[in-house]
């Protein structure tokens, strides 16, 4: 449960200066994009520049050699945001793209003000091959609350504390983190349902054929949305049971609960999944829209790259960017027209997620 990128309810306004983007050379343009997100890293609004960085982290992967360093000194820089939002962000994508070089940084943001970058934080010094970084993650989920949050515990308190553990587990999960299988499975008993549904599938993605019969009692939560993930995860171990329940849920009357089937159903190859979100980009709700959206582009099935495409000139900026964003992470070059027509769009979010993407195309 990652803080929501650019805290998306937010109302975003139309920015008045818009650029021209004249560029036909591959190089030339992806160097354009580069500078333009570097550059907007200092941008006057908290939202652009979590974005930014945001979207360099998506491009880590992909970033050539010489955008690679310039890019770690722009973010280290930013690493100082006064916005902890931003600081998310930016740890994130110094994750991604550091090396033991940053290790120090790292450690020094286990004492960040906000709970999201310490744990993000521990995270990313995982990822930059420190294993105290997922000892760290594990022991958070065993801890009081006291000694997880910095916040007093009122009942507000109390749920953000459950929060930032359903944030360590997905962390241990995306980390594939087999030493923090026991606890996780811990986990599975948590009274707070999303502590289950996350916990649940972790141990899918990390693949520990021993919770099926812990993830099989799951199939019968009193929260449907644990049902999914616990189907999910068993499907993905190759269990029957978990696809049967999701082939179920894809007929369901409450459209969160059929479309989040088939994204869990197109995540183990199941075809109707991906018809069933392409369908999706049709749906009157853009929050169902942007579930699919970024669904399909998870799975970088290219047969959906034209749908996608059309998303671009959704009425609004939020379909546009996750689109955006989607038709990068697929990484082909038939959308590369269209994004760089967005780098001009009104909304500066929608400029940055197109930049991101055209780099994440380019750098394939």
């Amino acid at each position: 449960m990652k803080p929501d990128r650019g805290k998306r309810q937010d109302v975003q306004v139309p920015d008045k200066k818009t650029m021209s983007v004249d560029v036909e050379d591959r190089k030339q343009l992806g160097r354009f994009c580069w500078f333009f997100l570097r550059n907007v890293l200092k941008d006057e609004e908290w939202r652009t520049r979590a974005c930014a960085a945001w979207g360099i982290g998506l491009a880590a992967d992909r970033l050539p050699p010489e955008w690679a360093q310039p890019a770690l000194s722009a973010l280290t820089e930013a690493a100082a945001d006064k916005d902890g939002f931003v600081r998310f962000w930016v740890i994130d994508a110094i994750g991604k793209l550091g090396d033991e070089s940053h290790i120090a940084l790292m450690r020094s943001a286990l004492n960040d003000k906000d709970d999201y970058v310490r744990v993000n934080a521990a995270k990313a010094l995982a990822q930059l091959g420190r294993p105290e970084g997922s000892q760290l993650l594990i022991h958070m989920l065993s801890q009081t609350p006291s000694m997880i949050s910095s916040k007093e515990q009122d009942s507000r308190g109390s749920r953000r504390v459950w929060k930032l553990k359903v944030f360590a587990i997905e962390c241990l999960g995306e980390l594939g983190s087999l030493a923090a299988i026991p606890q996780i499975n811990l986990m599975l008993r948590e009274p707070q349902w999303p502590i289950r549904a996350s916990s649940a599938w972790a141990l899918g993605v990390i693949g520990d054929k021993k919770a099926v019969p812990n993830l099989r009692g799951l199939l019968h939560d009193r929260e449907k949305l644990v049902r999914v993930s616990a189907a999910e995860a068993l499907a993905r171990l190759g269990e029957e049971s978990g696809m049967v329940l999701l082939k179920s849920l894809l007929i369901d009357e409450k459209k969160m609960f059929k479309y989040k089937a088939a994204e869990s159903l197109a995540k183990v190859g199941y075809k109707t999944g991906v018809v069933l979100l392409s369908e999706a980009l049709k749906d009157s709700d853009t929050a169902i829209q942007s579930l699919a959206i970024s669904a399909l582009g998870k799975l970088g099935d290219v047969s959906i790259i034209d749908p996608l495409s059309e998303k671009l000139d959704s009425d609004n900026w939020q379909v546009r960017s996750d689109a955006a964003i989607a038709l990068g992470r697929i990484g082909v070059d038939h959308p590369l027209p269209l994004l760089k027509k967005k780098l001009e769009d009104p909304m500066k979010n929608v400029r940055v997620c197109s930049a991101a993407a055209i780099l994440m195309i380019l750098g394939k």
